[in-house]
Formats: structure tokens, sequence, C-alpha cells
């Protein structure tokens, strides 16, 4: 029992303090999605520390050293946690000193913060499951030691859904910390505890076991746990890089997928058999093809079809691959040594997505590459097995050909019906096309019903080739996804950016468009009459557009100049609104998108060109903006736009309280107007806003502009103001509408 409570501890806080020190640090580096690929990365290098620490451990001492040598070092883990308890008034998260003051190199500075603040505890947490399974199997039934890593699997769950549900809300980032140290010291209270009775075990087990002949696992087979284990570990941060990158960085987004990857070992790990190869590997198949569909259809599906395709692979990906780890695994005389190729493929996984891909891509191609290359593994350890359905053959594996074929066959004649309809004007080539799929199928099918046509091995393989074949595909399409008009892309820490060139059909006009993600966030009329005209989400009639316009200092009886601030560079529209005697405050995170509009020779000419006095402050706004307020810096901003999107996700953390109230700290009076781009194809702001305004006493108008390519686009923007200003008549314009509380 000591052991099952301790294990479990471990894995519970071993979880929690993952997304305890996410939250604190995710604002600290602009709410990137890679922040929390950074962390994961960080976690499992110190994961796949811990496993060998075991490893070592247990392979080269005696019990009763293993049990002197862990214990001091749990005694000195809590001498730094004290340290640390007493420096920060919290164990686990770092003071206000260790914020970024600059944005390079985020991800080196992470992972240096990371070490500091948790990285000794953290260490010995991910050591407890292995090193004390194998403490276990000294004193109790062998065949019971693998069941203790779904225990451990299970804590971790409880860990993960217990914080965005019960801790997150309920209770002050403090005093979280605060009490993951309290549990800490009960952690260490127990694993001594375990220590104790393992020194105290009789020799006589421990004889035993060394006096049996233990196996020799081959090369090729710890390859394979090593490659699955790759592949899943790559695959989690992937999912959770494309719904991050598309929706919002939130701890459900974090929390999701890596649960649906721990709920995959648990199942797995409990039981052989839980997982049926025949089975999953056929949803795994259909799951994959509908998966890339929704990648390649990209934000045109609303955000429950992304979550669902991806969650849903993501699971049968995980539990395919678990699964063929699991009938893998050896005796228990190997089990750390089994553990730390497992980590040592969740270490690989993480360095890939997480330092290597940003490196060695210019877009998101690692999720089409990791399920390439997932599958390709599959295939190995498939064709290694003499009992798969690679030798064996399976009817069903057929009829799901047939569905597919049939599937495509109908997709592929609409796509072309309109050729067709030119070639063949007396033919309805839908019905047609119809009657020939469902005949193809139809032939095909009594072709099954003779054994030896059905039963064939080919069958699965020709599937299995064929999903590879597909799979390729998609990722060649993704991989060329720059066009003859993309002048450049960059990727980077902070994303995806793609800046092209293109035509305006309408007008026939050339123009230069800014890209993040699958989202524009900015466009540049190459005309020299439009070129200084505020486009986009950003024009006349847009809720910006008019707060500019027709902001008391512009239409007071005399020009007053104007102290403009900006959260978010984008291409610089907004300095077109600049006057000679007006100053404009931009602040960008990303280094890639101020060398846009500041290189030596800018694509976006917004900046340089306008008639205000502009000045670009590199790194995070909020940051910067509590900075400049705790030296006694008060920008005095009239007009303060906040429009810091990252594709289509926005980085939460400057849309919380604190963030509201120093924005609030920066402006020059009750009619300022504090103006967000709450524009989203996924998620609704508008309450949230309104709650924001109730809560400071401001005013607020919803304003929106139905838009009109390429002039105008679809924006949704609100103002607030402690003023008359944000709820004045002037808003109501042509073109856009207005909701005022």
């Amino acid at each position: 029992m000591v052991y099952a409570l301790t294990i479990f501890l471990s894995a519970f806080l071993l979880f929690l303090v993952q997304l305890i020190i996410g939250k604190r640090i995710l604002p600290w580096f602009g709410g990137a999605p890679a922040v929390w690929t950074t962390c994961m990365l960080f976690f499992q290098l110190l994961l796949l520390a811990g496993y060998a620490y075991a490893h070592f451990l247990s392979a080269r001492f005696s019990k009763t050293l293993q049990a002197r040598i862990h214990g001091t070092i749990l005694l000195a883990s809590l001498v730094v946690l004290g340290a640390l308890w007493w420096q920060w008034g919290t164990p686990i998260l770092p003071g206000e000193n260790w914020k970024p003051v600059s944005p390079e190199n985020p991800a080196w500075q992470i992972l240096k913060l990371l070490s500091v603040s948790v990285g000794v505890p953290f260490f010995l947490l991910s050591s407890t499951s292995p090193l004390l399974q194998r403490w276990y199997s000294f004193q109790a039934d062998r065949t019971q030691t693998y069941r203790l890593y779904a225990l451990s699997n299970a804590g971790s769950m409880l860990g993960l859904l217990s914080y965005p549900v019960l801790i997150e809300p309920w209770s002050r980032l403090g005093w979280q910390g605060v009490g993951w140290g309290v549990f800490y010291v009960v952690f260490v209270i127990g694993c001594l505890a375990c220590a104790r009775r393992l020194a105290k075990s009789p020799d006589r087990v421990e004889e035993a076991s060394s006096s049996r002949k233990i196996h020799v696992v081959g090369v090729g087979r710890i390859i394979q746990w090593l490659l699955l284990a790759t592949a899943t570990s790559a695959m989690l941060l992937a999912v959770t890089n494309n719904l991050c990158q598309e929706v919002a960085v939130v701890p459900f987004l974090w929390v999701l997928p890596l649960s649906l990857y721990l709920l995959s070992f648990i199942i797995c790990f409990d039981s052989p058999r839980w997982y049926q190869r025949r089975w999953f590997v056929l949803a795994l198949t259909v799951s994959s093809l509908v998966v890339l569909v929704t990648t390649f259809k990209g934000i045109h599906l609303p955000i429950v079809t992304h979550v669902f395709a991806y969650g849903a692979f993501l699971f049968l990906f995980c539990m395919t691959c678990h699964g063929e780890l699991v009938a893998l695994k050896p005796e228990s005389s190997q089990l750390t040594l089994f553990y730390l190729m497992v980590a040592l493929g969740g270490a690989f996984g993480g360095i890939f997505v997480g330092l290597l891909a940003p490196m060695l891509f210019s877009g998101y191609w690692e999720f089409h590459l990791v399920l390439l290359a997932g599958w390709i593994v599959l295939t190995w350890v498939f064709a290694q097995d003499k009992r798969s359905f690679f030798y064996t053959g399976d009817r069903v594996y057929l009829w799901v050909m047939f569905a597919v074929a049939t599937y495509l066959f109908v997709r592929v004649a609409f796509q072309f019906r309109f050729v067709a309809e030119t070639f063949l004007p007396y033919v309805d080539i839908t019905y047609t096309s119809l009657i020939l799929a469902l005949g193809l199928a139809a032939l095909l099918a009594s072709f099954t019903i003779r054994r030896n046509f059905g039963q064939s091995k080919y069958w699965p393989r020709i599937m299995v080739g064929s999903v590879i074949f597909i799979a390729e595909c998609f990722m060649l399409n993704r991989t060329r996804s720059t066009g003859p008009g993309t002048l450049d892309a960059n990727r980077n820490f902070y994303g995806v950016t793609r800046v092209e060139q293109r035509e305006a059909v309408e007008r026939k006009l050339s123009l230069v468009q800014l890209s993040h993600g699958q989202i524009i966030h900015g466009i540049q009329f190459l005309d020299e009459e439009l070129r200084g005209n505020p486009v986009g989400y950003y024009s006349t009639n847009s809720g910006i557009g008019r707060a500019f316009q027709f902001h008391p200092r512009r239409t007071g009886p005399e020009h007053q100049a104007m102290n403009i601030g900006v959260l978010g560079l984008g291409v610089g529209t907004l300095a077109a609104f600049g006057r000679p005697s007006d100053q404009i405050r931009f602040y960008e995170i990303n280094p890639v998108v101020i060398h846009y509009s500041l290189g030596e020779r800018p694509f976006f000419t917004y900046l340089k060109e306008s008639a205000a006095t502009v000045e670009v402050v590199a790194g995070d706004a909020r940051l910067t903006m509590e900075r400049e307020l705790a030296t006694g810096r008060l920008n005095q901003f009239d007009i303060l736009a906040m429009d810091a999107f990252s594709s289509d996700s926005v980085p939460t953390h400057l849309l919380t309280s604190e963030a509201f109230e120093v924005y609030l700290g920066h402006l020059r009076d009750k009619e300022s107007i504090l103006a967000i781009n709450i524009s989203n194809r996924f998620l609704d702001f508008r309450d949230l806003m309104l709650s924001m305004a109730k809560k400071f006493g401001m005013k607020v108008a919803i304003v929106s502009c139905r838009g009109d390519w390429p002039d105008r686009t679809p924006s949704l923007w609100c103002l607030m103001s402690r003023g008359q200003v944000a709820g004045s008549s002037w808003l109501h314009k042509q073109h856009g509408s207005l909701a005022t509380e």
C-alpha cells in the first residue's frame, strides 16, 4: 500500500507542477504556443534523467545502498525547496526578478528558469515510478509490477484534470505553489518509508532474482521501444502545437492532448487485453484520413471539429503505439531499461518538435511528418510479428479499402463535375459517378465471398501502404504551401510568418500581405496612391478607425496631438492614422515582424511613411508596460489598441484583469479609449469584454464592420472608455454596426 500511494502521489505532483509553472511563465514569454512546447521538452528531458538515474541506481548498487543514496538526495531536495521558499515566498514559483527583459532566445531562458525553480524536485519525482516498481519487485509478486505503472499514470491523469476544474478556478497561483510544496514533503516521507522497507527486506528475494537466467533483449527490440515512444511523444506535442496555434494558449488545450496520451498508457499497461490490434489499427486508419482532411481545411472548419478530429486521432495513435509497446515489454529484470528507452524516446520527440522543427522548417510540418513516420514504424512492428495480420490476412481490411476507395471516387467525381459537364453535357455526372462507384464497390465486394480472396495477407499490407502514401501526399502538399508569390517565410519561437505578394482581382491592384499561421494579419497596397491607406481590420469604418477619426482630440476646435499605444505591430497599419504632431508607440515581441517593417528593405512601409513620430519597443507588451509603470513612466495614451494575435489564437494573458489594470494605468484621462480587436473565427470575446468593462467601471461599445475585400476585412472591435466616448453616437457610420453597454 505504501508503494502504491507513494507512486500515485509522485505522479500526481509530477504533472500538477507542469501546469502550475506553465501558467506562471506563460505571460512572461508572450503567451506563445511554443512556451508550453518548451516546457514539455524540459520535463521530458528531466524525465529521461530521472529514469536513467533509477536504472543506474538499481543496476549498480545493493538494496541497502540504494535506500541510503536515494534517501539522502530526497532530504537534500527539501533543503533546496526550503531555500527557494524563503527567497520567493513560494517553493516553486520564480520571483518577479526572473521575468525576461529581452525577447531573444526565449527557449533557453525558459529552460534555465525551469531548471532553477522545479529542476530538483521534478527529477526526483520522475525517478520514483520506475525505481519504486523495481524495489517492489524485490518484495512482492513480479507479475503485478507493471500495473503500478498504470497506477502512476492514473495519478498523472488526476493531476492534469483536477487543475483546470478544481485548483485553478478556486485558488491563487501563489497558494497553488505553497500547497504543492506541502504535498511534496508528504511524498518525501512516503518515499523514505519505502526505502526503509527495502533496506529491511530479506536478501533471499534479491539473490533469487540475480540467480535467474536473464533474457537478453535484442537491439532490434530496443530500437522498437525507442521509436514507438518517440512517435507518441512527438505526436502529442505536434497536436498541442496545432490546436494552440489556431485557438488559444489555455490550460484546457494543454490538458486535453496530454490526458489522452496518459489515458492510453493507463489502458495499455493495466492489461494487454484492452488493446486489440485489429480494431485499433482500423480505427487509426479512418482517423488518420479524417485528421489529414481537417488540417487541410484548417480555419474553414469549426473549433469543435478540430478538437474532436485531433483528439480522436491522438488517442488512437497513442493506443496503437503504446499497445504495441506493451506487447514488446520485457520481464521485470529489464524493467528499468525498458522505462529508460521509453523516456529516451519521449525526450527525442520533445527535442524534435521543440528545438529542431522550428530551426529546420519554415512551417508547422512536424505533424504530417510524425504521422507518416509513425505509420512506417508501426508497419515495421507488424512485419516483425509473424502473428500479425500482415501474415494471417483479414477480410475486414478489404472492406475498409472498398469503403475508402468508393468515397474517394465520389469525391473526385464531384470535384471534376464541371469539367465533365463541358464534354458530356447530356450526362448527369453526379448521379452517374455515384452509380458507377456503388457498382464498382458491389463488384469488388462479390470477390470477398471467396475465402481465399478476402483472406489474402496482401490486403492489410495494401491498406497500410495506402495510408502511408496518402499521408506522404498531404505532407508534400503542406511543405510546398509557399507559392511563387511568397516573398519570405519564417518560423521562430513565436510562430510561422509569411509575406506574400498578391493581386486584388476586383481592382487589378498588387498588394503585400502578412500571414501568421493561416490568418492574414495585415495588407498594404503597392500602388502609390493607396499604399498609405489603412485597410483590412483597420479601415476607416472599423472600430479602431472610428476611434481615431472621432476622438475628441481630433474633433475639437483645435487639433491636439495624440499619444497612441499599440500592442502588436502586424504590418504597422495604424501608423497611417498618425498626424505630424502625434506619437505612436508599438509593442512587438516577434523580431521577425519588426524586421518586416524596419529592415533595410522593408516589405511594409507604413512606419517609415507615417507623418507621426513612430517608436517600436521589442518585447512582451504586458511585461514592458508593467516595468514602465514600476519605473514611473506613464505613457498617457489617448488610444491604446490591443491587436497582439498569434494566427487566430489570442494571447490570453493580455485579456486578464491584471493586464487591464496595466492598460488603464497608461491612459491619459477619462476620454482615453482602450480598443481591443476581438475578431476571431473560433472564440467570442464579447461577454468577457463586457464583464471587464463592468469590473473597471468603463463604458463599452462593440463595433462590427462587415468588410469589403480588399479595403475592409470583417472585424469586431471593442472600445472602452471611462467617459462618454465609447458610447457616443459618432460611432454609427455606414458599413458597420454598433452595440453599446
